[in-house]
């Protein structure tokens, strides 16, 4: 018999992994890793907005106006002066646990009418995948501040940038968004094993037996 089971867990398990999922979606995509400091050369219509970087994005200031785009014109086989490998690596890990994060918003979902699948618990399965996607974030993470010696971030943040120190540069909010993207990633993987337990629960049982498609219970 086909049923749907949604509890009050299972639904904060789906939220948390949700936006989880786009918090990692902006920090990989916006180029706001690190915000240098304004140019007071250009123009006034430029100059109250800062030149960025990001994992492969950049936005900069220039004498017609604020120009925001790619600098991976050849993927990974971008120059490594253009693209420091360092940040290829991030891109990498980052793309891996966004695709992981992913799947398993999709497996929340899922939990709702299946427990199980090939025999394994589904739950498991997603907490460990959740685990994973965390900890490629982190190597992510932990990537791109070694990179910040490379010419383009000098360029932006000054001569005396290196790793895990920006110079004149601030970290900006795709930064923060990674950051609070894998603290929920985690938090989401623990949850996941209270949902099962949640979606196990004896008033549930009963409601299946009883012959409920849609079980809803706080």
């Amino acid at each position: 018999m086909c049923y749907v089971i949604i509890t009050s867990v299972s639904l904060v398990w789906f939220l948390c992994s949700l936006v989880a999922d786009m918090l990692l979606a902006v920090s990989l995509v916006t180029p706001k890793w690190l915000i240098g400091p304004p140019n007071p050369s250009l123009n006034s219509s430029a100059s109250h907005r800062y030149p960025s970087v990001g994992i492969y994005t950049r936005c900069k200031q220039t004498h017609s106006g604020y120009h925001c785009g790619s600098f991976d014109l050849d993927g990974f086989a971008t120059d490594g002066s253009v693209y420091p490998w360092e940040w290829k690596l991030a891109m990498f890990f980052m793309s891996l646990g966004f695709a992981l994060l992913s799947l398993t918003v999709a497996a929340t979902l899922l939990t709702c009418c299946r427990q199980s699948a090939c025999g394994k618990s589904i739950h498991n399965m997603t907490a460990c995948a959740q685990v994973l996607a965390g900890i490629s974030v982190m190597l992510a993470m932990f990537l791109h501040p070694l990179g910040w010696r490379a010419p383009r971030v000098q360029r932006l943040c000054g001569t005396e940038a290196e790793p895990f120190y920006p110079a004149d540069c601030s970290i900006g909010i795709s930064f923060y968004c990674g950051i609070l993207s894998i603290l929920l990633t985690l938090a989401a993987a623990g949850i996941s094993l209270k949902a099962e337990s949640s979606n196990l629960r004896t008033r549930v049982r009963r409601r299946v037996e009883a012959g409920s498609k849609l079980v809803c219970i706080p």
